[in-house]
């Protein structure tokens, strides 16, 4: 029995230090034992047998504090891979990334179908096809993203309203072609996490993160950490109603975010504009076979068209807004935008962050940060390789 406990309690702090220099990157042993308080020679062993494997390795001396210098341990990121996948409204994303979220290469496709099982196939084909191009022999894991409510344990998509799905047992359907495990998260917390770890985020405790593309989502990390809820429902930014006598959304809800301020949104107000005879370069390009996305009205923008310039410029604003009052609620140090919308012409971020200022300066005695994602689209890949480190080292160290 006592046996049994020992190996344990063994397994439990080798967890713990493992999962404390990860996320420092490079620390000492004398470090550990004091943040972790371990003693020195419990530190020793760990460390040893981390070092044995090749997860920790060691890289030269740090600052003396009055006795020797300590060895600098640093966390071997290239000691395994993760594979990690972003399912969007539009398109599917699969990348392969190290275990500092550090992507070694990607591909992209356009989404072919919101049936869950063509889904699967389309991921899992994807995969194999990248594994194939860069091989690497030891995978650790798969995490997944896609937009949605999701029960994080059982990676069940309870209600993704722009894919259609509801109660979609995703996990368990990628689980049948994966040899490894596999997580699944919201794409809005995911994103969260990839900037707060590797990103924008690494410098501040509390941020928040807004996806804005065909939907609107937000990630929220609290005192480092992320926050989900309860239920899991944490951040559904985009289905929060601004108008209550406004159109109905898919959601079920009326007069959602997403109606007015989303990449979608924008489509259907330039499309609405085209019929009643705007003038704007974005119906030379309907002419020439370009298809009507947010991507061609930031094309517009770059160009000078007046009109697109407009209506970039009135989205950032009513996000602005929105999101000032996400500032007031939960008083981040940091807004983190990402999503395809936010790589659009800067005239979007510029009138987003001023209102974000002007909205939430009354409560606060200085602005609050605004930045764009630090890795633009891939965030949310990124943040489902950090997801997927997160969790495996969370439950067990995977050399035992």
């Amino acid at each position: 029995m006592t046996t049994l406990y020992q190996k344990r309690v063994r397994e439990d702090n080798l967890r713990k230090v493992l999962r404390f220099i990860h996320r420092m990157g490079s620390t000492s042993r004398p470090a550990i034992a004091q943040e972790l308080h371990l003693s020195p020679a419990t530190v020793a062993s760990l460390v040893a047998e981390l070092e044995e494997c090749g997860l920790v390795q060691e890289d030269g001396l740090g600052k003396s504090r009055g006795g020797r210098k300590p060895a600098i341990l640093r966390f071997n990121a290239e000691w395994a891979w993760v594979v990690a996948a972003k399912v969007g409204v539009t398109r599917v994303r699969v990348g392969l990334a190290n275990l500092k979220g550090e992507l070694k290469g990607k591909r992209v496709e356009p989404l072919a179908s919101r049936n869950p099982k063509d889904v699967v196939y389309q991921v899992t084909r994807m995969v194999s096809m990248l594994l194939e191009e860069l091989p690497h022999p030891r995978i650790l894991g798969m995490g997944v993203c896609c937009p949605g409510v999701i029960d994080r344990e059982t990676g069940e998509v309870l209600k993704a309203v722009n894919l259609g799905w509801e109660n979609v047992p995703l996990k368990s359907l990628l689980a049948k072609h994966s040899p490894w495990p596999v997580f699944v998260e919201d794409g809005a917390d995911a994103g969260a996490l990839g900037e707060k770890w590797f990103g924008s985020g690494q410098d501040v405790e509390n941020l928040i993160y807004v996806v804005v593309g065909n939907g609107i989502g937000s990630g929220i990390i609290l005192h480092g950490e992320l926050y989900t809820g309860q239920q899991h429902v944490a951040g559904e930014f985009g289905h929060t109603s601004i108008d209550f006598s406004g159109p109905s959304c898919p959601c079920g809800n009326r007069g959602c975010l997403e109606l007015y301020a989303s990449a979608r949104a924008l489509v259907r107000r330039v499309e609405k504009a085209l019929q009643q005879g705007e003038k704007t370069l974005i119906r030379n390009f309907l002419e020439e076979g370009k298809d009507l996305t947010a991507e061609l009205v930031s094309e517009a923008a770059y160009l000078g068209d007046s009109f697109a310039l407009q209506l970039l410029e009135e989205t950032g604003t009513l996000l602005g807004r929105a999101i000032g009052n996400l500032v007031n609620l939960f008083d981040p140090e940091l807004v983190v935008i990402g999503g395809g919308l936010s790589l659009a012409h800067p005239v979007f971020f510029e009138s987003l962050k001023r209102t974000v200022e002007i909205q939430s300066l009354f409560l606060h005695r200085r602005p609050v940060a605004v930045r764009r994602a630090f890795f633009g689209g891939d965030s949310e890949l990124v943040g489902a390789a950090a997801l997927t480190v997160e969790r495996v080292f969370g439950e067990r160290v995977p050399i035992l």
